[in-house]
């Protein structure tokens, strides 16, 4: 390949590379700290979440339960901001790979025909895309008191 079929942009690439600027410590410590607080803050909120949905659910079931059990399940409660009243939900399933493979043996079966399920599933699973991002990922270990000091910043520019 000739240098004349390189564009100007890649024949600088390594000049780019080599001239990078130096990394700002302080500002990726910076960065790093308010990561690592609003991760936290996320985490914790999340568990707050599942808690308080968990304990809501609890009560929702014992109201649920006395007003069936007092025949009051048509009943409309007043509340601060609006009214409760018991209404029925629908929720499909989901359509995971396990669900539509048992969707599909039960399709071949009503029709009589031979069942292809697996092979159909083979194809699905093969055309199946994924996504690859990089995300940071926090691991438990030693404090900070415990790790080795770093580095001293490189004198070499």
């Amino acid at each position: 390949m000739s240098s004349s079929n390189i564009p100007p942009q890649a024949g600088n690439l390594t000049q780019q590379l080599v001239t990078a600027p130096p990394v700002n410590t302080q500002e990726i410590g910076f960065l790093v700290r308010n990561w690592v607080h609003y991760d936290n803050l996320a985490t914790g909120l999340y568990r707050q979440t599942i808690n308080a949905r968990k304990v809501r659910d609890e009560f929702e079931t014992k109201i649920l339960d006395s007003l069936r059990s007092s025949n009051m399940e048509n009943a409309v409660i007043q509340i601060a901001g609006g009214r409760l009243h018991v209404q029925e939900e629908r929720h499909n399933q989901p359509l995971s790979l396990t669900r539509i493979e048992e969707i599909l043996h039960t399709y071949y079966v009503s029709r009589n025909l031979p069942d292809d399920t697996s092979n159909i599933m083979k194809f699905m699973k093969k055309q199946r895309g994924f996504e690859v991002v990089k995300k940071l990922r926090k691991q438990s270990g030693p404090s900070p008191s415990s790790l080795p000091p770093p580095p001293p910043p490189s004198s070499q520019g």
